[in-house]
């Protein structure tokens, strides 16, 4: 009997200390979480129950395709096209006209032509040209850019934009990157460490801007496994536009688009050659026009996986073969081994990698 009344009083007591304990301490307080109040929060935070009923589509800045402040990379292999499509979507924009059927809005264009200024105006003199009028409101950067060596760069494409729209009196809607190469030289291009530093300047221009940044990029070697390099880049982007030329004709088509519902949409476009005038040798001096086209169609082939895309991106690096245990390896805990195995016999039989002897490499520099 006295050890059960012995349990009860220390039931009691320690009743007490929770209860003393309880009137300290919020209701809804966790041992061990400090208090902080709701504005003091280090993220920004939104609860589902307090969204509103109406439901904001995203800002449009060319119907389907490209949203205000957001990102793009459109990419294609050379002579493709994809120079001519991006100047023609800008001049759109810079006029406030539809763009291949789709309505846009105006605003001015700020395109860094850090691969070939004179290339680009070339082209805008024979779109003027073609087109009977002057474009407003499209400014060309003409210096070397370089989104990979520091931030100096970064700084001075928002600065510019900036005291171009107080000097213009126009809200800057799109900034063009042409190349993506060029705007990361120095950077390897399938190198997660250095290309994710040129995606986060990247990020601030067009957040700090508030503009759509889009950026001209290449192919990779293996066309099937999409744009060249690093696919963090294509998983940082809000919309991907990949350009062929087939003999069929040329094509536009959306390969990836958050929340407009436009991905697989195919665009089609020609190239009319425009005389702008004679060289010295008396020959004539042309470029070209973008022109809007029936669309070609979808080839059958099917597009190269995720894990396959992955691996080729992997062996890129290597300019000699690497066992497959290595690349099994290499990706322990981000994919399972089946899945890489059957991806390289995948891309064997698709002639996009070689394998001799338990190893395997990039066909293009397998000897």
């Amino acid at each position: 009997m006295e050890g059960g009344a012995d349990a009860v009083r220390l039931a009691v007591a320690n009743g007490r200390r929770v209860a003393k304990r309880s009137e300290r301490e919020p209701k809804d307080a966790r041992p061990g979480h400090a208090q902080v109040l709701a504005d003091d929060l280090p993220l920004d935070i939104q609860f589902a129950d307090e969204l509103p009923e109406a439901f904001t589509p995203p800002d449009e800045l060319v119907e389907g395709l490209l949203t205000v402040g957001g990102g793009s990379v459109l990419y294609g292999d050379s002579n493709s096209g994809k120079t001519f499509l991006v100047i023609d979507l800008a001049a759109a924009v810079a006029r406030g006209s539809d763009w291949m059927g789709k309505r846009t809005e105006t605003g001015m264009v700020v395109y860094l032509a850090a691969e070939s200024p004179a290339s680009v105006r070339s082209r805008l003199q024979a779109y003027q040209k073609y087109h009977g009028l002057k474009v407003p409101n499209f400014a060309i950067v003409q210096n070397p850019v370089n989104l990979f060596d520091g931030d100096a760069d970064a700084s001075a494409i928002i600065a510019t934009v900036q005291r171009l729209e107080v000097q213009r009196g126009q809200k800057v809607q799109l900034i063009v990157g042409d190349t993506l190469a060029r705007l990361s030289a120095g950077a390897n291009e399938n190198a997660g460490q250095d290309m994710s530093r040129v995606i986060e300047r990247f990020d601030r221009i067009r957040t700090e801007c508030d503009a759509h940044f889009l950026l001209i990029h290449h192919s990779g070697k293996n066309a099937a496994a999409g744009s060249r390099g690093w696919s963090g880049v294509r998983a940082a982007v809000d919309a991907e536009i990949e350009i062929s030329d087939t003999p069929e004709g040329r094509c536009a088509e959306i390969t990836k688009v958050r929340d407009l519902g436009t991905k697989g949409e195919r665009i089609g476009f020609r190239l009319d050659v425009v005389e702008l005038g004679t060289t010295k040798w008396g020959a004539p001096a042309t470029t070209c026009v973008v022109v809007p086209a029936d669309a070609p169609a979808k080839p059958k082939g099917k597009r190269m996986g995720e894990v396959e895309g992955a691996v080729v991106e992997f062996l890129a690096a290597y300019k000699i073969g690497i066992k497959k245990s290595e690349v099994v390896a290499h990706f322990a805990g981000r994919y399972e081994k089946g899945p890489i195995y059957r991806a390289m016999k995948a891309l064997v039989s698709a002639s996009a990698i070689h394998e001799a002897s338990g190893m395997v490499c990039i066909a293009e520099v397998a000897k």
